[in-house]
């Protein structure tokens, strides 16, 4: 007697087949479901971590800039920030003044400072108490050519510079002076939603603040965040404000950054930083 063979007809296979079609459809789409949540948040903790990391390191070097060296360019759409950073300040018990004292030393308490930081060609600032006198051709000003710790007496250095005239012409009210380099700027720049915000540095002191164009021309960028998108054509999303000291206030500095991502999702940091004004 032959033997009947067992197997699958052609309905079964197309019935299985559909089947399975069906669950990989849903498991695949279930698991790009779960790709793309875990894109999606690493793209927004990569967008805060940038955010908060340019907004704390711009936010300490404010605060630790000279005083009421902090401006903005209106007719830039206020996009760069520049201020002077300070590297030390101290108290002085001798500055060269008007009359028989022009050509004495400048003495100064020996200011505490980093050991990797030089104060030798930086800059003296005695009573700079305007954007003038701190970036102009100022006799508030001096470039630091040498100085001499411990003289004439332990715990005071003499500060010595070319610059002419050598007398501050006034005494600073709490007798104090200030150490800063060369300016720096942070500004916003390109088309949203594709902005960066750069940091310039090493192109000098000018008495008019350079534009963006000008600091591209001149001055060393480092990018320090991407993906903003200010509208610099509305004055309400201006990346910077700066308002000058009041009998009630220090410096204030405010940041209005707006970051998006490539979906158009928005993340608004507005911060504020208090500048002590010591004159």
């Amino acid at each position: 007697m032959r033997a009947r063979l067992q197997g699958f007809t052609l309905v079964e296979l197309i019935v299985v087949i559909v089947l399975l079609a069906i669950v990989g459809t849903f498991s695949f789409a279930y698991l790009g479901f779960g790709a793309r949540i875990f894109v999606d948040t690493v793209e927004r903790d990569q967008l805060v971590t940038q955010s908060r990391f340019s907004v704390e390191r711009l936010s300490r070097e404010v605060r630790a800039s000279l005083p009421r060296s902090q401006r903005v360019n209106v007719t830039d759409n206020q996009r760069c920030l520049e201020f002077v950073p300070l590297l030390a300040s101290s108290s002085y018990v001798q500055a060269p003044r008007p009359g028989p004292t022009a050509s004495a030393d400048f003495i100064g308490i020996t200011p505490v400072v980093d050991t990797n930081v030089t104060l030798l060609d930086q800059y003296l600032f005695v009573y700079a108490s305007n954007l003038p006198q701190i970036y102009g051709t100022s006799t508030r000003r001096k470039q630091i050519d040498d100085l001499q710790a411990d003289t004439p007496e332990v715990g005071l250095t003499t500060f010595t510079y070319s610059d002419t005239p050598a007398f501050f012409p006034t005494e600073s009210p709490a007798r104090r002076y200030f150490i800063g380099a060369l300016p720096v700027s942070w500004c916003v720049q390109g088309a949203p939603p594709n902005q960066t915000l750069v940091r310039y540095s090493n192109y000098g002191f000018f008495t008019e603040q350079p534009t963006l164009a000008a600091l591209q021309a001149s001055g060393t960028g480092e990018v320090m965040a991407s993906q903003l998108a200010n509208a610099l054509n509305n004055p309400d999303e201006y990346p910077f404000r700066v308002f000058d000291a009041t009998l009630q206030r220090n410096n204030l500095v405010q940041f209005d950054f707006r970051f998006a991502r490539a979906d158009g999702e928005p993340l608004i940091i507005q911060h504020e930083v208090h500048v002590p004004n010591v004159p």
